[in-house]
């Protein structure tokens, strides 16, 4: 929904921006710039190859990063390459290659987990203090311009950290962390400062985004971080019902689980070290993890938005299971299952649940347009189709707005959809430009409103085009 408003913004819309006044000035260059060099609804495939290729070179960075922190632990042998194949087939992941306005995200969250790494090595030289401090200036030159890109992608500067932290043969490990947390927390204090004078200096025509307004609410923000991103973030590759009963006792049964095997883990005379572990992962990882998020107004989680939580998740999970699955045949079973189910998974979720319905609608208005549209057509009315219109005929699972949703529900796509799918047919964007788009959420309100439909208007009733699709 949000590529058809960018794909008819950039190229007809004087003045067009989606991205500068929620602090992404680069994402807004990046993807403006690429946009404009595509004409057609078919073409937005480019942006996406743009996003894949670009993680495909990114990837081994990631990887080297993770075996750099894991390869003195002899059990950690297969913790790097399920990482990553967790990284390429979880939701955040699938969402980054298949939606061209989130394709920036492999050089934010890249240029972020470099920005990690780099500070965790400075602190292990023997020049510590000033190897640090150009770590930390380099974390600053790379942080900044990745939040301007993404602000959740600092997040992913915490991985190294996450790593080091769990591997049990490491030191030092306060003194790390809290160095960390200092380079980690000035970058954002460096990024807000940058990000309010560039409205005040440079954009002080374009009102910020009220979404990103601070809002601070301690006890608001925890609960939503608890019943929403955290719990998501157990599920895995696995996308089921938002409101899915298996999930949330999953999701209880996972927390319990890790608790009790963390507690187990260093035994009873040390259960205050167990408690301060866990406090450090929950508040010190798994909530800065999703900082962005928690300091704004608007409490609204999406896949793209738990990048780096996921990965937070999972990795203390799989670093849980190589402690204590001791058996190595029972661990390359148990990973080699694993391994299909993610794979599996990530395949269900990339086609099933998000590119066939969304390519099968997209192909549906196309052909309707091309059957009803003709010169005659001053006016179209848009009857957007339910929430659950895909879930009924695909039978898949909603999750956010980016799995199992129809583009056509969403109030910003039938101006943009109607005149872009007028010019692909007439190649004409002034008579395109020169439609009246009316809307209504559904069938009844359509006939409340005592519109008529005559000759020169279009009646586009996206549900029973939904309806007619065959699955």
């Amino acid at each position: 929904m949000d590529e058809i408003f960018q794909l008819w913004g950039y190229k007809a819309v004087p003045g067009f921006y989606m991205f500068v006044d929620e602090g992404r000035y680069l994402t807004e260059e990046l993807i403006g710039w690429l946009t404009k060099k595509i004409d057609t609804i078919h073409d937005m495939m480019y942006l996406r190859w743009f996003s894949l290729f670009g993680w495909m070179l990114c990837l081994p960075v990631w990887y080297a990063i993770i075996k750099k922190e894991t390869d003195n632990v002899p059990q950690y042998k297969y913790l790097p390459f399920f990482t990553c194949l967790y990284l390429i087939t979880n939701p955040s992941f699938l969402v980054a290659v298949q939606w061209s306005s989130c394709l920036q995200f492999f050089i934010s969250d890249t240029a972020c987990v470099l920005a990690g790494a780099l500070v965790i090595n400075s602190l292990r030289s023997k020049d510590k203090v000033d190897n640090f401090l150009w770590a930390s200036f380099f974390s600053l030159l790379l942080g900044v311009p990745a939040m301007f890109l993404y602000q959740g992608s600092w997040a992913c500067f915490l991985i190294p950290f996450l790593l080091y932290f769990v591997n049990p043969l490491n030191s030092n490990k306060d003194k790390v962390l809290i160095r960390g947390a200092i380079v980690h927390f000035a970058v954002y204090a460096a990024y807000f400062v940058v990000y309010k004078a560039s409205f005040l200096y440079f954009f002080n025509g374009i009102p910020e985004d009220p979404r990103n307004k601070v809002y601070i609410d301690p006890f608001g923000k925890m609960a939503f971080f608890l019943a929403r991103p955290l719990e998501r973030s157990f599920r895995f590759t696995l996308l089921t019902e938002e409101t899915s009963p298996f999930s949330k006792v999953w999701y209880a049964l996972s927390v319990l689980s890790m608790g009790l095997l963390t507690l187990k883990r260093f035994g009873k005379e040390k259960r205050v070290q167990a408690v301060k572990h866990l406090a450090i992962l929950f508040f010190g990882f798994g909530i800065v993890s999703y900082l962005p998020g928690l300091l704004i107004k608007e409490n609204f989680n999406s896949n793209r938005t738990m990048f780096a939580l996921n990965l937070v998740v999972f990795i203390y999970c799989l670093e849980m299971a190589l402690f204590y699955i001791k058996n190595k045949l029972f661990l390359q079973i148990g990973g080699a299952a694993v391994m299909v189910f993610f794979i599996f998974c990530g395949r269900f979720n990339f086609y099933q649940g998000f590119a066939r319905p969304l390519t099968e609608e997209t192909t549906a208005l196309k052909d309707y347009f091309k059957e009803h549209y003709n010169s005659n057509i001053k006016t179209v009315h848009w009857i957007r189709p339910d929430g659950d219109a895909f879930v009924k005929k695909f039978h898949i699972n909603r999750s956010m707005d980016e799995y199992g949703m129809p583009s056509s529900l969403f109030v910003w796509v039938p101006d943009p959809m109607s005149k872009q799918l007028v010019y692909e047919i007439t190649g004409n964007r002034q008579l395109a430009s020169s439609l009246q788009i009316k809307q209504w959420p559904n069938e009844n309100e359509y006939k409340k409103s005592g519109e008529k439909a005559d000759s020169s208007v279009l009646v586009v009733d996206t549900k029973e085009i939904i309806a007619n699709l065959k699955p």
